[in-house]
């Protein structure tokens, strides 16, 4: 086993227990906000954050995990690598880090992208009192994207319509389509929510609690599943123009990729988690965007997907096949395979230390 291997987990109760033990080891101060729910074996679950660096700090860099769940296995450990390797341990002055760990603590637990209301949690960060977005390409696809069944003949039928799709419209509109977000099938892919769920507003009154003081903050969302194995990309949900976008490009170069205007290897979705930050921190300096991690190929993680939303329809952790199904998604969102740990947490590592020093500019 290599040296970051060594801070992944198999579970999110391991990962937790790994995550709090290195964090008091760096001498962080730990703050845990508890889920209502439980996880598979009855454990508690919550959103940990753990600071390094003083509670007035005018700067923050703040790091976060689980946002998709499921993605939580390669957040976790690289943030755990990175408390264990003294990331962080002298700061400059007036600077301060937030690891944010499983901000949906449920989906992460159950081998879930999506929280316990089959929310895509980031495509819930929106004004929910405002008509929610339309995805026109989903409502015509709704039923080959969330087949029946998961028999040879069924999905094969969906590859086929989804691909007819796409050399209808093209690959991009394919992807929206698919990946954008919807509002109107709550037992769907990607559902949006039509409220905030309770990660939305505990993240919120995590930004208060402990970014109040800042004027200049930095948030890296830590995600997997799009991409070539093992590479990154950051994504922004701002366009090229802003100031976000050109502090981003300063501060990491050619990785950083905008969903607006289609250059990123992500759809533009409404309601993704780094516009929260910006709403939360008026006024304030703020960069926040995901850096994504390629694990396996498209047709794989869709699957796992589609494979998920059925199995969540059909009897949850109750049906026979729940276990192959639970394997099927985590293998599409964490490669358990020691190389690609190094790689995503040696590209990880390289990106917050830039945002600190980004942060002194």
């Amino acid at each position: 086993m290599t040296a970051a291997a060594a801070h992944f987990s198999q579970s999110y109760a391991e990962a937790r227990n790994r995550f709090l033990a290195a964090a008091k080891d760096a001498g962080a101060r730990v703050n845990h906000h508890l889920h209502p729910l439980k996880g598979p074996a009855g454990e508690t679950l919550a959103m940990d954050v753990a600071r390094l660096g003083p509670a007035d700090a005018s700067r923050i860099l703040a790091i976060g995990s689980g946002t998709h769940g499921v993605e939580g296995y390669c957040g976790s450990g690289i943030q755990t690598a990175l408390l264990s390797e003294g990331f962080g341990r002298d700061l400059p002055d007036d600077t301060a880090i937030l690891f944010i760990h499983a901000i949906n603590p449920y989906g992460f637990a159950w081998n879930r992208r999506v929280n316990e209301d089959n929310v895509d949690l980031n495509r819930n960060f929106l004004d929910h009192a405002k008509p929610h977005p339309e995805n026109p390409g989903y409502e015509e696809l709704a039923g080959i994207i969330n087949p029946p069944d998961l028999s040879p003949e069924t999905m094969a039928a969906s590859r086929a319509a989804m691909k007819a799709y796409a050399d209808l419209h093209g690959a991009r509109a394919m992807q929206h389509a698919l990946s954008a977000g919807q509002y109107t099938h709550p037992d769907g892919v990607q559902f949006g929510g039509l409220e905030p769920v309770w990660s939305n507003r505990t993240l919120r009154a995590v930004i208060h609690a402990e970014m109040s003081a800042a004027d200049r903050v930095i948030f890296v969302d830590l995600h997997t599943g799009l991409g070539a194995r093992g590479e990154g990309e950051m994504i922004c949900v701002e366009p090229e123009t802003s100031g976000s976008f050109k502090r981003m490009q300063r501060w990491w170069g050619s990785i950083v990729r905008s969903t607006v205007g289609g250059a990123s290897i992500s759809s533009d979705v409404p309601g993704s988690i780094p516009v929260c930050f910006a709403e939360e921190l008026p006024g304030r300096e703020v960069t926040s965007g995901g850096l994504e991690f390629g694990t396996v190929p498209i047709a794989q993680v869709t699957l796992a997907l589609q494979s998920d939303n059925w199995l969540h329809q059909n009897g949850g952790h109750d049906n026979p096949q729940a276990g192959d199904i639970a394997k099927r998604i985590r293998d599409a969102f964490y490669v358990d395979e020691d190389d690609w740990k190094e790689l995503v947490t040696a590209q990880a590592r390289d990106i917050c230390a830039r945002a600190l020093k980004g942060l002194q500019d």
